[in-house]
């Protein structure tokens, strides 16, 4: 009986263990969020480039995987983990889908109506609009600058900042 007790108290302290998470604050909001275990890659003040998994996260530094202790304030970049999705969204979506449209609508009406499907002017400016709005979405930065304003933070589960999975 003591030993299903034994059993039973260990399982409740194991869940109820919350992981440490490293959160990038801009004017009150989170930017990044990186937990015990996620791959981290930064760039250091120094110029080098650091990256690993993140073994333990300590109140002002981070042991990563490859045996290296960054300090928080020694971080000058870090590794967008929203980079990695491509994703078409606002101005950019608006100036591809606005370009493309132009032109199948051009078309479509040449089909139906008496004008002429010739390239002219306007099919110029249609596909610069559309092929400016695939440059700004394939050129977004897949690095975060830490700079003024930006605070990092090494939380647990007391945190107002802390999200739970």
């Amino acid at each position: 009986m003591r030993c299903v007790f034994a059993i039973l108290f260990s399982l409740i302290a194991f869940s109820s263990h919350a992981q440490k998470q490293l959160v990038f604050l801009h004017r009150e909001s989170v930017i990044a969020r990186f937990t015990e275990g996620d791959y981290f890659t930064c760039v250091l003040k120094t110029g080098q480039k650091k990256e690993g998994n993140i073994l333990s996260l300590g109140e002002f530094s981070m042991i990563t995987s490859a045996a290296d202790t960054i300090h928080f304030l020694s971080i000058r970049k870090i590794k967008n983990p929203k980079a990695k999705k491509f994703k078409i969204s606002g101005v950019p979506a608006l100036m591809i889908f606005s370009g493309l449209g132009y032109i199948a609508f051009d078309q479509i009406n040449s089909i139906a109506g008496p004008t002429s499907g010739r390239f002219d002017g306007a099919y110029v400016t249609a596909l610069s609009l559309a092929s400016a709005g695939t440059a700004i979405v394939l050129l977004r930065p897949k690095f975060i600058k830490v700079k003024r304003g930006v605070v990092m933070r090494s939380v647990d589960y007391k945190s107002p900042y802390y999200l739970s999975n």
